[in-house]
Order: C-alpha cells, then sequence, then structure tokens
C-alpha cells in the first residue's frame, strides 16, 4: 500500500481517533482486572478459571491480528478499523448478556476478534499517514490515550464491581464504542484496496532478519509478558495480603496509568531525536528495581506499599512502549512499515495472553515471591539486550 501523509488538522484528527481505541482498550482491560476477584466471587469460579476472561480476549485479539495484515492490505485498514469497532460493538452486547462463564470466555474471543482489528488497523495507520519524522510523538500520544484508559477504567471497574452485577461492566462500554465509530467515520481517510503495492520480495522471514525487528519484538513479548502477568495478579495479591476491596484496589491501582501517563508522551518525543535502546533500558530497570524492592520488603508489605509498585511500573511502561515502537520501525522503508507495524500488537497481544495464563499458574498458592523473582530475570535479560550493539543498533 502506498503510503501518503495529511496536512497537520487532519494528521491530529487521525491520531486523536486512533489514541481513543487505545483509551477504550485500556478502559476496558482495566476496569476487567479490577472487578475479577467479584467477578470470581459471582461466577462461583477460581482466579485461575478467571485468567481465561482475560485469556479468551487476548487469544481472538492475537488470531486477528495475524490476519490483519493481510486483510488491511487488500480491504483497506480504514474499513478493517470500522468493521473491528462494529464487531467489537456485537460481542461487547453478548458478553454482558452471557449465561455461564464458557459462554463469557467464547464471548470474549469474539470481543478480541473485533478489537484485533481496531488495534491492527490503528498500528498501519500511523506510518501510513504520519510524517516518519512525527511518528514517536504519534505513538506517545498512542500511549497517552492508552493511560487515560487505564486511569478512568480502574475506577470504574471498582465501582460497579462493588454496586452492580458483573455485566454492566460491558453494557457500559458500548457508548463508546458508537462513539469510536462515529469519531472513526469522521477522521479516518478513505482507502482503496492495494495489494498491487504488496512487496513480493520480502516475507515475514525476511523481517525478522532484520536486527531491530527481531530483538525489539523479542524485547516487547518479554517487557509486557510480564507487565500484563503483574497486573492481572495484583488486584488478588491485594484481597489475599491486604484484604482490599475491589473500590480500594482500583484507587490503588490508579498509580499505574498516572505512572504511565507521566512518562509515555515525553519518552514518545525523545525516541524522535534520542536513542530508543537506552530509553528502553532505563525502562527496564525502573521495573527491575520495583520488584527486587517489593521481594525485599515483602513481609512488610501494607496496602500503600502497592500505590508505588505500580506507580514505578507504570513508568517504566511508559518509557518502554514509544521507544520501542520506534526502535522496531527505525530504518525500514516506509512499504516495509506497513507490515512490521502489524507485528507489533501481535508480540504485545500475545505476550500479554502469555503472561496472563502463565502467571495465572505459578500463582495458585497465593505466593507472589516466585512470581517477582521470574519478573527480575526477565528484566535484567533485557537490560543485557540493550547492550549489545548487534541486537539492537538503535
Amino acid at each position: 500500500m502506498s503510503v501518503r501523509h495529511l496536512e497537520a488538522p487532519a494528521e491530529k484528527r487521525l491520531v486523536y481517533c486512533v489514541a481513543l481505541a487505545a483509551c477504550f482498550f485500556q478502559f476496558e482491560s482495566f476496569m476487567i482486572v479490577v472487578a475479577l476477584p467479584d467477578m470470581a466471587r459471582e461466577l462461583y469460579a477460581s482466579a485461575h478459571a478467571m485468567s481465561y476472561v482475560i485469556s479468551g480476549l487476548l487469544f481472538g485479539l492475537v488470531a486477528a491480528l495475524v490476519c490483519a495484515s493481510w486483510l488491511g492490505q487488500r480491504l483497506g485498514f480504514s474499513r478493517l478499523f470500522l468493521t473491528g469497532t462494529y464487531l467489537a460493538t456485537l460481542a461487547t452486547i453478548a458478553c454482558g448478556a452471557s449465561p455461564s462463564l464458557s459462554a463469557l470466555i467464547v464471548s470474549r474471543i469474539v470481543q478480541g476478534i473485533g478489537i484485533g482489528a481496531i488495534v491492527a488497523s490503528s498500528y498501519a495507520l500511523l506510518p501510513l499517514w504520519v510524517n516518519a519524522k512525527r511518528l514517536g510523538w504519534a505513538f506517545g500520544l498512542l500511549s497517552t490515550g492508552a493511560g487515560a484508559g487505564m486511569i478512568l477504567g480502574l475506577p470504574v471497574g471498582g465501582f460497579i464491581s462493588s454496586h452492580f452485577e458483573w455485566r454492566w461492566l460491558f453494557f457500559g462500554t458500548i457508548p463508546v464504542l458508537l462513539a469510536l465509530a462515529l469519531l472513526a467515520h469522521k477522521s479516518i481517510p478513505s482507502d482503496q484496496p492495494a495489494a498491487r503495492h504488496l512487496n513480493p520480495r520480502m516475507t515475514l522471514t525476511d523481517f525478522f532478519k532484520l536486527p531491530n525487528v527481531l530483538a525489539g519484538l523479542l524485547m516487547l513479548f518479554i517487557f509486557q509478558g510480564v507487565m500484563g502477568g503483574l497486573r492481572f495478579l495484583t488486584p488478588f495479591i491485594l484481597e489475599n495480603q491486604a484484604g482490599a476491596t475491589p473500590t480500594v484496589s482500583g484507587f490503588i491501582f490508579l498509580s499505574y496509568p498516572l505512572g504511565f501517563l507521566l512518562l509515555s508522551a515525553w519518552s514518545g518525543r525523545q525516541a524522535d531525536t534520542f536513542s530508543a535502546k537506552r530509553l528502553m533500558r532505563f525502562a527496564s530497570c525502573l521495573s527491575l528495581s520495583a520488584c527486587l524492592l517489593y521481594l525485599l520488603l515483602i513481609d512488610s508489605w501494607g496496602v500503600w506499599h502497592f500505590s508505588v509498585f505500580l506507580l514505578l511500573l507504570g513508568a517504566a511502561t511508559g518509557l518502554f512502549s514509544p521507544p520501542n515502537n520506534v526502535a522496531i520501525l527505525r530504518g525500514l522503508s516506509e512499504a516495509d512499515m506497513q507490515v512490521v507495524s502489524t507485528l507489533i500488537p501481535i508480540s504485545l497481544n500475545a505476550s500479554l495472553m502469555f503472561g496472563t495464563f502463565s502467571f495465572g499458574l505459578i500463582f495458585k498458592e497465593h505466593d507472589p515471591s516466585l512470581v517477582l523473582m521470574i519478573s527480575i530475570a526477565a528484566f535484567a535479560g533485557i537490560i543485557f539486550l540493550t547492550k549489545g550493539e548487534q541486537i539492537l543498533p538503535v
């Protein structure tokens, strides 16, 4: 697909629309995460069984992402974005109407397919329409929208789960999806099928041979997988270790998106001119320090200590994400960016699915020590990877 750039006002409208999509995804995700303990009680399910509510969404999302590049190149990414919005809306209604946990998981898979189409289109539309010199800014704003969704989703999820039936967690997001569809109609430029523009010389195997792409996606998988697992377990740890209610957990969890917002937009702007690799290394060091602090003080760890822990993790994620996106795409031709940009959300959401599922298994005995030690080792591995010039030469 050929790459075109918009005038500044139209470019901003497009980026704001994509940021709203990221806001919705994180709003819904964090709203569900903080409500999981209450949902587990209402559905008579264990923490491990509830992990499928998260993993089901991510499974559908990753499945959609795998096909999204092929579909987007042929049908157009704006059309794919709108189709995903409509499918996600219908699946969200089905989630709220689910009569059992099994039906909810199936509906979440379909919801994930719709959201996957939205996410893949979002990552593809930015390099397609935004000037390469402002990609860091665009990805930073995307991350800012995601952080805003986290902040809104946490207290809303805690409030709904404390005062209403779990079904309203899903029914309440339908107006947001409808607003997103309306904004997309007005903001996303129309595009036409463009299979003839595909580059037959480059295959996925060829892209994975590029140092930036392979190393960047690997570090993305490790970092976000650990973060996804920690976010999934934190509400259960807060309830089991500190006796926190869903409402209290929601307010404590606000520290994560606040930390994320604090650095995400700044790190995006810095990635346009500064070493993305160094920013990713700083983020990994910050994450490692947070987990090490928790592990050393675990016996005296109180409910409000989690605010500091989550603030550091959120800041680290905001510091890591935009530079990681830029590092993966830097040095590629505009046409190759179209393919590689769809690999970023695949790696991201596959890692979240893996982290949620694996950390759910590890946490069976309600002891966070092993989880923290694994997290520390993972972040140390990323620090090692960012020190190699041959591994990530940016």
